[in-house]
């Protein structure tokens, strides 16, 4: 298992604006790509005072933000990469409440980030989609029970592997 990324680490590997688009630029496109326009293999450049790269070749501009949650805003990019973290490393989801306090920002700004990170995660670990009352729970199988250090009755995932399941009622089932 991957050591955790402390916010210490996360502030050191996302210090500015900048690391944080040339990260989503190289997450989508690589270091290098055919141009759209020309078609050569190119590295492209950074345009300054936009959040855009162009092609060393023909000049044609790609904006890595298209198409991601981070299109159209004004929030700092380091803040939604903040607000990612958060919601990667909180065990129990993060509220927009605790993004306005932890980001500093509006609660319509924080409600929006929110929305746009559930949103995009959802379609990135794809799936059907449960509405209407769902129910869900988690079991863990196999393994010997351990009792030590935690309380009789108590869960230990010690050696053992975590199911998720989730049911729609009269519906669908999906299970993790």
């Amino acid at each position: 298992m991957a050591k955790a990324l402390t916010v210490l680490d996360f502030f050191k590997k996302y210090p500015d604006e900048e690391t944080c688009l040339e990260h989503v630029m190289e997450v989508r496109y690589g270091k290098t790509l055919d141009c759209p326009k020309c078609g050569k293999k190119s590295t492209f450049y950074r345009i300054k005072k936009r959040p855009a790269y162009a092609c060393e070749f023909c000049g044609h501009h790609i904006s890595p933000m298209a198409g991601t949650p981070f299109e159209n805003t004004r929030t700092p990019l380091q803040m939604w990469f903040y607000a990612i973290y958060l919601f990667t490393t909180t065990r129990h989801g993060v509220s927009a409440k605790e993004l306005q306090r932890q980001l500093g920002v509006t609660y319509k700004t924080a409600w929006r980030m929110g929305h746009e990170i559930r949103k995009y995660m959802g379609k990135v670990d794809g799936g059907d989609e449960l509405d209407g009352h769902v129910e869900a729970d988690e079991s863990y199988v196999g393994g010997k029970p351990r009792y030590i250090g935690a309380r009789r009755g108590g869960r230990s995932a010690d050696g053992k592997t975590i199911v998720f399941g989730m049911v729609e009622r009269a519906g669908n089932l999906m299970t993790k």
